[in-house]
């Protein structure tokens, strides 16, 4: 007789509480072995959405890793680093989404003290932090969504890849979008701001490269330059935005329209701003043209 899926998960968390009872009453197994078993445990549990059975057996998990940790920490370190996350991810179900952040903060940091030994690791740790980022943002915690990706920079030390920089710069222009609906434009300055740094320096790295990228982060930029007060600074930037959209429209019009349309938007309320109603009218008559284009262009 064949075993339902339900009846062999079961037959699996059995089998490891077993393990895991093996473990604790041999006192010649080592740590590293007993925090191995509770983490699968743990996953199986999160796999069946038991979130407050697995965080309980994530926590134990955690604190045999670090006691592994003690006796052999090369051994250890990523049994550690994926309890971590593990737990992590379980505090995120659960909504404690800054116990959450701590975790993967500690674990990145973990991660990192292994140097090159931790290459085989590397790509679940960026997929922990890049999930959580993702969840982050879409519950709009903007500034820990920032700090997953800045996590995921750290991993790489000195010399992080440019897929990783973009992301960076990408979630800090929709941080400081989210900070300019809020109202507050002193921070999503600060934030277009750095988008703007990293985004020019992918483009010196890469000539032609990542021009999309700019173009957005300086539209953000223009805006929040106008926000507060800055018109005519935000006026050069909104200006060498439109120019790179332009050129980008031909080959990619259904990312580059939508992200001109705003732009214009902006340079239209800069150019008011500044007594240029006959320019800003120009801007709002291109709008509108660009605006029924968008409408017709077919989904991507």
């Amino acid at each position: 007789m064949v075993s339902s899926p339900d009846e062999s998960a079961e037959a699996d968390i059995e089998f490891l509480r077993n393990a895991v009872a093996t473990c604790r009453a041999d006192p010649t197994a080592a740590p590293k072995a007993l925090a191995s078993v509770l983490n699968d445990l743990a996953g199986r549990l999160y796999a069946l959405d038991r979130v407050e059975e697995a965080l309980g057996v994530s926590d134990e998990a955690v604190e045999a890793a670090a006691r592994a940790m003690e006796l052999s920490p090369d051994s250890a370190r990523y049994v550690l680093v994926s309890a971590q996350i593990n737990r992590a991810g379980g505090r995120l179900r659960q909504g404690d989404a800054v116990l959450a952040a701590e975790g993967l903060a500690e674990a990145t940091a973990i991660f990192r003290q292994g140097g090159e030994a931790g290459q085989p690791y590397l790509g679940p740790m960026i997929e922990a932090l890049h999930r959580a980022s993702l969840a982050f943002s879409e519950v709009g915690l903007w500034d820990l969504a920032v700090r997953m990706r800045r996590l995921t920079l750290d991993l790489f030390g000195e010399a992080p890849p440019a897929p990783a920089v973009q992301i960076l710069a990408l979630t800090l222009v929709q941080a400081s979008n989210a900070a300019a609906i809020r109202d507050e434009a002193a921070m999503a300055l600060v934030l277009a701001e750095e988008a703007v740094g990293l985004a020019r320096l992918l483009s010196r790295t890469e000539p032609g490269g990542f021009r999309l990228l700019l173009a957005q982060s300086l539209g953000t930029l223009a805006g929040c330059l106008h926000r507060v007060g800055r018109s005519g600074d935000g006026l050069d930037s909104a200006l060498e935005s439109v120019d790179l959209l332009h050129t980008l429209v031909p080959d990619n019009p259904l990312a580059a329209v939508p992200s001109l349309v705003l732009t214009l938007e902006s340079l239209a309320a800069i150019l008011s701003a500044l007594g240029l109603g006959e320019q800003a009218a120009s801007v709002e008559a291109q709008l509108d043209v660009l605006r029924d284009s968008l409408a017709r262009l077919p989904p991507g």
